[in-house]
């Protein structure tokens, strides 16, 4: 008698499933000490300052499947907006579902023979559009990144292909992941926004910053408390006078720092996990070719060979939005031109920011010294209102506006010293030594 091909059929995927099971285990009994094997390879040439296997073999894989110059899409020089921006809350600090104003705004150019420029825009520098007078960071709270797109594009002659904005957040997890950056803490720094959800308690000295502290450190721009901090209970010896323009000149320094870290050949095993940070955080028009295409393009930089500049201008306060920063007419086109090169379009600058001086007057009489300012611990305050008037802007009269020209501050705080290279471990027990005290 003949089995019934029927119940053949019925035991078939049974077997197969037991067979498929066996030789799984037989792959996982190979691969498992092949790849442990790879792995020790991969700690002893790394600690040889050498690139490990997987490393090697991920960056050829990468380097065929997608060029270096494949973001370039056959331009010389691409120019890429980056946006730091937080969230606005709402009367019970729950985030609310729109832009927020900007802290940071970046243009990060490359060229394509591998160098790369950093130009920073201070978040306090006017600018004219939608027929009002605006700090720049307001287009982000307007429009998004794509009205602030136009806007530089229109009003300062900067031509951006594409863009980044990223959350504070990101920002947060992302340094985290790289295990932190070792910086020197020019200043002390401390400031407590409980409406913003930020607190910045920094003394002057040697840090391993870890994401909390990093994003106090690139966001604190010299207010708060001047010479105590009542949370801390320290005195404050030295704090920065420059505000906005002294935050720039930390960021740059920070994001110099950041990048080292993320070029490290360890962090490939990494990229899983900023992969998650950049699709839960991080918003771009760039898609997945290009982003690996740049990283691939990164690997050719020298870092302490890029270029780094702020857009040049002078602080002024005006009546309505307070500290301004008017774009200087001689000097912030050029800066543009040496960082931008052929992507600066002077013709547009001449008639948008290089035209301001015909909207405000910079009276002959420096401002007077201003007391500290208390940070903001509720909705509705003085605070409250002028940050609001700096997003609605202010309508353009045909005289212009008188504003008060601010004398720039020199920090006079010494140079940090030269420390020597210690293990992070080292850090670590100096900060909590330092604490304790």
């Amino acid at each position: 008698m003949k089995p019934d091909r029927h119940l053949l059929r019925r035991r078939n995927p049974i077997d197969r499933r037991q067979r498929w099971r066996r030789r799984l285990l037989l792959i996982a009994a190979i691969m498992v000490p092949v790849l442990s094997a790879l792995a020790g390879v991969s700690v002893y040439l790394s600690r040889h300052g050498e690139k490990s296997l997987p490393v090697r073999l991920a960056e050829r894989v990468a380097s065929w499947f997608v060029p270096p110059d494949y973001a370039f899409a056959g331009r010389d020089r691409l120019n890429i907006l980056v946006v730091g921006a937080d969230y606005d809350y709402d009367n019970k600090a729950r985030p609310l579902p729109r832009p927020a104003r900007s802290d940071t705004i970046l243009i990060v150019s490359l060229s394509r023979n591998g160098k790369a420029a950093i130009l920073s825009i201070p978040r306090d520098t006017i600018v004219r559009f939608n027929g009002k007078l605006h700090k720049i960071n307001a287009a982000h709270a307007i429009g998004g990144p794509e009205l602030l797109q136009q806007v530089l594009a229109e009003q300062f002659g900067i031509e951006t292909h594409h863009f980044v904005q990223i959350t504070f957040d990101a920002f947060v997890k992302l340094v985290d992941l790289v295990g932190g950056v070792e910086l020197f803490v020019e200043y002390d720094m401390h400031y407590d926004d409980n409406w913003g959800k930020l607190h910045i308690h920094l003394q002057r000295g040697l840090y391993h910053l870890d994401g909390e502290q990093a994003i106090g450190f690139v966001r604190y721009r010299g207010k708060g408390y001047r010479r105590y901090c009542p949370k801390c209970k320290v005195k404050i010896e030295h704090f920065d006078p420059r505000g906005d323009l002294g935050r720039v000149e930390r960021q740059q320094q920070f994001l110099k720092a950041l990048a080292k870290k993320l070029l490290e050949s360890r962090m490939i095993v990494k990229l899983p996990q900023l992969i998650s940070i950049a699709h839960r955080y991080v918003a771009t028009d760039m898609d997945l070719r290009t982003l690996l295409s740049l990283a691939n393009f990164a690997k050719q930089l020298n870092l302490d060979a890029i270029q780094t500049a702020t857009l040049s201008g002078k602080e002024a306060r005006h009546p309505r939005l307070g500290s301004i920063i008017i774009p200087d007419k001689e000097k912030a086109p050029k800066v543009l031109s040496e960082l931008l090169g052929d992507t600066f379009l002077a013709a547009a600058w001449e008639q948008g920011a290089g035209s301001l001086g015909m909207l405000v007057r910079v009276a002959a009489r420096p401002a007077k010294a201003a007391k500290p300012p208390v940070p903001r611990t509720r909705r509705g305050g003085r605070e409250e209102a002028s940050e609001a008037q700096a997003v609605e802007g202010v309508p353009i009269n045909h005289e212009p506006i008188e504003v008060v020209p601010v004398e720039p501050a020199e920090p006079s705080t010494p140079s940090p010293p030269n420390f020597p290279q210690r293990p992070f471990v080292v850090v670590q027990m100096l900060q909590h030594i330092q604490h304790c005290h």
